[in-house]
């Protein structure tokens, strides 16, 4: 940080630090009390703020957003719409390079003008590291933090007194920890720079032990004879958490289209066939093998209109319509209408006598697409005879009361493979099967603002755990 101190007026010195986007509009602001300028979130500051002499700042901008590692000088920006501007000092340097992830950290300060060093000055320039909102870390060359902002506190939740001193690896996870201090020894012995300079996503480590990810720009500069590094690292957990939801939405609406339209030019031929099938049934009686075929082909035309139909329903954005319930009435309603699947087996449903309170805000008809997949696939791990059995417990989600349902049986169990990918859409263990039903399990629960997962039991057996708020705060709506 260039040292500064005040020189148009005894009042105190004005920042605002706020962050742009590759056309300068202004994502985010944080400004030091006493500043009233005519700049907010949502607008492009290029339109609001003239640059003092040539060139333009929009020209100066496009070199920045083109790849110029920073611009700095002088600028008007009115104190009020319509009214007056003053002259404050600009800076603009990237956070993030890239076509489609650039962002920028722009200081405006007015009252300042550059100086050697001074106490006082430290602690003005202190004053626009306050109000940043990532995160900004000084190392010295051998990886050693010498200071932070506070935002960097609040990201990885470790005081100040905590990582200042420590090498700066504590707060990366493996093998990035192991292998930094070799990244600056190799940059001081050859010059080559990797990273400093050009933005990029990295992974960091929390206080408690979380990895999430993080986008870093990295600056060198020189202080008495020592050589520092300054990173500057965003969050973009949640970007990359919408990011992902809106690629599902896309695919999502892509397959639902696709499938309509199948489903739709298909239905007719299918229907053609299994009334040219019928016919021909009535004209095999008798001859026992023909007539096999014909079921056969009769059973495949079914197949595929099903898997249309659960590929639509997958695909399709779903409705929730939440009313108060008791959840044991649903299990216990798809239980009975298993009947046919579990035919001729010895197969029987146990509710443990732990149970506790099943009441919750549910969509009932998603509830119940949820337990009959869940326990059709239960049914078909224990083969020709077992026990399922249900646990549902009290418990909390996110801070708020939940309801907690296990549904276990004692087949042969499933591979920790099989564990991580049976919500995946088409996987499946079954000879007879899409590989849609858990999937779409795993959607209608996210949709609820619940959790599912699976596992293995000891000895023997699989499990099937839901988690489930008891009141829903999400309201009814469309979920993609």
């Amino acid at each position: 940080m260039i040292p500064i101190k005040n020189v148009s007026s005894p009042n105190a010195p004005r920042v605002l630090a706020f962050i742009c986007d590759r056309s300068s509009r202004i994502e985010s602001l944080a400004v030091m009390p006493g500043v009233n300028v005519d700049l907010e979130a949502g607008r492009r500051f290029i339109d609001t703020v003239k640059m003092v002499g040539e060139p333009s700042l929009e020209q100066c901008w496009m070199e920045l957003a083109a790849g110029r590692l920073g611009i700095q000088g002088e600028v008007e920006v009115p104190l009020i719409k319509g009214g007056p501007a003053i002259r404050m000092l600009f800076h603009a340097m990237p956070l993030h390079q890239g076509v489609d992830e650039g962002m920028f950290l722009v200081t405006l300060c007015t009252g300042f003008q550059v100086i050697s060093s001074g106490p006082d000055e430290v602690v003005r320039s202190r004053a626009v590291l306050d109000t940043a909102v990532d995160a900004i870390i000084t190392i010295n060359s051998d990886g050693i933090v010498s200071s932070v902002n506070p935002a960097t506190v609040r990201m990885f939740g470790y005081s100040e007194a905590e990582v200042i001193g420590r090498n700066i690896s504590m707060l990366m996870p493996e093998p990035f920890r192991s292998s930094h201090n070799g990244y600056i020894g190799r940059y001081l012995e050859t010059g080559v720079a990797s990273i400093i300079g050009v933005g990029r996503q990295v992974i960091g480590l929390k206080k408690n032990g979380r990895e999430f990810p993080a986008h870093l720009a990295v600056s060198e500069f020189t202080f008495a004879g020592t050589r520092f590094f300054t990173g500057i690292l965003r969050d973009v957990s949640e970007l990359e958490q919408v990011q992902k939801q809106l690629l599902q939405a896309e695919r999502l609406a892509a397959i639902g289209q696709m499938v309509t339209g199948l489903a739709h030019e298909s239905r007719n031929a299918l229907q053609r066939a299994q009334a040219c099938l019928d016919m021909l049934s009535l004209d095999l009686q008798g001859n026992a093998d023909q007539l096999d075929l014909a079921r056969r082909a009769t059973t495949a035309i079914q197949d595929l209109y099903r898997l249309y139909e659960e590929v639509r329903s997958y695909a399709a954005p779903i409705h929730l319509e939440f009313r108060d319930c008791d959840i044991a009435t649903i299990w216990r309603k798809e239980w009975d209408n298993l009947t046919s699947v579990r035919k001729d087996k010895e197969i029987q449903l146990l509710e443990a006598a732990d149970n506790q309170t099943t009441a919750c805000e549910v969509d009932v008809h998603r509830l119940e697409q949820v337990f009959r997949n869940v326990l059709e696939n239960a049914i078909h791990a224990c083969r020709e005879k077992g026990t399922i059995t249900i646990r549902c417990t009290n418990t909390e989600w996110q801070g708020e009361p939940a309801v907690r349902v296990a549904v276990q049986d004692d087949g042969a169990g499933m591979t920790d493979d099989i564990a991580t990918q049976i919500f995946e859409p088409f996987f499946t263990t079954k000879q007879k099967g899409t590989g849609l039903g858990m999937a779409i399990v795993h959607r209608i629960i996210t949709a609820h603002a619940g959790c599912i997962s699976a596992g293995s039991l000891k000895p023997r057996g699989s499990e099937i755990l839901l988690i489930l708020p008891c009141h829903s705060r999400i309201g009814n709506a469309v979920r993609f």
